[in-house]
Parts: C-alpha cells; sequence; structure tokens
C-alpha cells in the first residue's frame, strides 16, 4: 500500500461521506456501514505495524488522508484519522500489549483519552488500577480498545504522564456528547471503575518524547520513534482544513449560481474577493500541515530525533493552521446570507465543524503561539 493508494481511497469515500453526514450528526456518532468503509479501505491501517498488516506509511500521509476525507465530512474524518493516529501509539506500546489488540483481531480499532484528567491511578502489584472518568473518546462505540492517559505519582518522585491500554470489557461508555459541532464523532467520555491494568499495557510519555518508546524496538521503521505531542496533532489539524477545501468548492458553486441568475449584479465583486481570500488561506494551511509533517518524517528517517523544538514548531504550525481554515470559513459562511442557515445547507454543519474541531487543546493557537515565542526568545539570546 502507498501514499497514492491510501490517498485515492480516501477520494472515493468523500461523496459517501457527504451522503452520510446529516445520519452521523443525528446519531451522534459513526454509522456502522461507515466504520465498515473505513476498515475495508485500509485508511484504519495507514500506521499499524506491517507484522500486523497494517502499511506502516508516514504521518505526511495521515495527513493528507485526513484532508481528503475532511471534505466529505468532519466528524467521519475525524474518527477515521484518530483510528489511524492511535495505531500508531498502539504500536509504541510493549510487544505483549500490541500482541494483546492485534494478535487475534488484525483490524482491531483504538479510541483514546490521553490528557492528564487528574482521575484515581494507584500503583499494585504488576501493573496499575484505574478509578475515574476520561472525556472525549472519540470514535469510542466502534473501538475494541481504549488507550486513557494521566498523571502517576510515586512517593517523593515527580509525576509521570503514563498511557494505559484498556479493553472494551473494562469501560463503560458515558451519553454526554451532546454538542454544537462534531457531533457525529460520538467523543463521549468513558468510566473505569477499579480497572486493573498490567504493567505491559502501560507506556511512559517519557519514553515516546525521547523517541525511545518500548514499541520502537520491535517496530523498527522510524515512524515510530516520533514523539506524540507537538507532532500528532498535525493529522487533526488536517480534518479541518480539508472541510475548509469542501466549502471553497461550495461556496464557488453558490457564487456560480448568483452570477448565472445576475451577472450585472455589484454584489458578486465582493463575493468573488472573498472566494479568492478564502482560497488563498485554506491552500496555506494545507501548505503548512503538508510541509511539517514531511520535515519531520524527513528527519526520523535520516536518523534524526526530533525534539521539544520541533515540536514546538509543530504545534505552531498546525494550530495556526487552524486559524487559517477558521477566517475562511466565517468569511465564507457569513457570505451565503440567510440561506447558509438552513440545515439542509452543507455550509452550515461545515461552519459549526471547522469552530468546534478547532477548540481541541491540542490546536489552540493561543498556547502554540506562547511555546513559539518563548522558544524563539530563546534561540536568539544563544
Amino acid at each position: 500500500m502507498t501514499r497514492d493508494d491510501i490517498v485515492a481511497r480516501a477520494a472515493r469515500l468523500v461523496p459517501i461521506l457527504r451522503e452520510r453526514a446529516a445520519k452521523a450528526e443525528s446519531l451522534r456518532r459513526l454509522l456502522d456501514e461507515t466504520v465498515a468503509d473505513l476498515v475495508a479501505a485500509g485508511l484504519t491501517r495507514t500506521s499499524q505495524p506491517a507484522r500486523f498488516g497494517g502499511y506502516e506509511l508516514g504521518w505526511d500521509v495521515i495527513c493528507e488522508a485526513s484532508m481528503t476525507l475532511g471534505r466529505g465530512d468532519a466528524s467521519q474524518a475525524w474518527v477515521a484519522n484518530v483510528y489511524a493516529e492511535h495505531a500508531f501509539m498502539a504500536a509504541l506500546f510493549p510487544d505483549q500489549a500490541q500482541r494483546d489488540v492485534w494478535g487475534t483481531n488484525p483490524e482491531a480499532l483504538i479510541s483514546a483519552s490521553i490528557s492528564p484528567v487528574g482521575n484515581r491511578v494507584e500503583v499494585v502489584e504488576g501493573g496499575h488500577v484505574l478509578d475515574g472518568r476520561w472525556p472525549f473518546a472519540s470514535g469510542v462505540h466502534h473501538s475494541d480498545w481504549t488507550i486513557v492517559g494521566d498523571l502517576v505519582r510515586t512517593g517523593d518522585t515527580p509525576a509521570r504522564h503514563l498511557f494505559f491500554l484498556v479493553p472494551k470489557a473494562d469501560r463503560e461508555i458515558v451519553d454526554d456528547w451532546y454538542t454544537a459541532g462534531m457531533a457525529g464523532t460520538g467523543s463521549t467520555s468513558v468510566k473505569l471503575a477499579r480497572v486493573f491494568v498490567p504493567a505491559h499495557r502501560t507506556l511512559s510519555n517519557d519514553d515516546v518524547a525521547a523517541g525511545a518508546a518500548p514499541g520502537a524496538q520491535v517496530n523498527r521503521n522510524p515512524l515510530y520513534r516520533m514523539p506524540i505531542f507537538g507532532f500528532s496533532n498535525l493529522a487533526l489539524a488536517s480534518v479541518p482544513v480539508g472541510v475548509a477545501e469542501a466549502m471553497i468548492e461550495e461556496f464557488a458553486r453558490f457564487v456560480a449560481h448568483r452570477a448565472a441568475r445576475n451577472p450585472a449584479t455589484p454584489a458578486l465583486e465582493a463575493l468573488y474577493a472573498r472566494l479568492a481570500e478564502s482560497a488563498a488561506e485554506v491552500k496555506a494551511a494545507r501548505l503548512l500541515i503538508m510541509n511539517a509533517a514531511k520535515d519531520n518524517m524527513d528527519k526520523l528517517v535520516a536518523g534524526t530525533r526530533l525534539d521539544a523544538a520541533d515540536g514546538t514548531r509543530g504545534m505552531q504550525q498546525g494550530a495556526y493552521a487552524c486559524v487559517l481554515a477558521r477566517r475562511a470559513a466565517g468569511r465564507l459562511f457569513e457570505a451565503c446570507g440567510a440561506h447558509g442557515i438552513y440545515l439542509s445547507n452543507v455550509m452550515q454543519r461545515a461552519f459549526r465543524d471547522i469552530y468546534a474541531s478547532t477548540v481541541h487543546a491540542g490546536l489552540n493557537w493561543d498556547r502554540a503561539a506562547l511555546h513559539y515565542g518563548q522558544m524563539a526568545v530563546e534561540y536568539s539570546r544563544s
């Protein structure tokens, strides 16, 4: 399977996702047939280890496929993206954990809620006991496993950010996903009630950040030396950019219809200008993401370790791509007038989904700008 194969398969699903968008939004999760289509197309296995039937393709491929799917529907593209991302993440766990996930079912899907939320994690003999509620587990309804993360303190040592692999039998889905946008992702909370997680299903973010995750010892592709925070966000940012690209196309059709009805109206010039500026912003957003993802992969392939500075740049570029997508979406949506607010108009869902997806913590521009500015100043001093 190549990059071209993956992108072509994603493109074939675009009209199908578009047709199912309203139903997914109503259900507040993906349709069963959509998940089946994503699995059949191989889009959930883009970064899965080859020894389990995956393709081990670069992060830039996930980004491009996610942008392509976003042209069909944001929610369904988002879940496809996280399934692909979390296959990569599961590949960083110790070998036995990977065999637990894919040994009998190579097509197993994984959801996640990895940011620390202050739940109770007890260190016990042979592993940890988890108790609490983890939010925003996109795609959880169809996932076979869930990765959760939290801070763990042992004695006087500094807290460690650990990730835990939990089978679906040990989790409870909490029906709390009622949102103004991205409703079709099914990003509910998951509840764990004193669930024991053996040590081999535990992963330290310190090891991942150092490019030394235990899974990288058995999965030798350079991809598996990529840290998560500051890097994986580029794939998430790809979804709203793809949605914005679809808005460009839809708005061009809207303007063409207006021009055909009244080619002499002065309002057309303003619409042309909005279209041109928005198209330039969305093109720039695509380039920001793809250049960052390709640069990271080139470094990994060359044997270079990705460091905090690389992560800060990736966070900056991904978050700013989202700023550009939001600007374009707002400019186009407000020019659609009263017709744009009908639920039957795809522009209103795209507008809502772009704004909802880009409030994700990993895509927050204020935080990304702060980190980048601090780094730039420190580099100037040295």
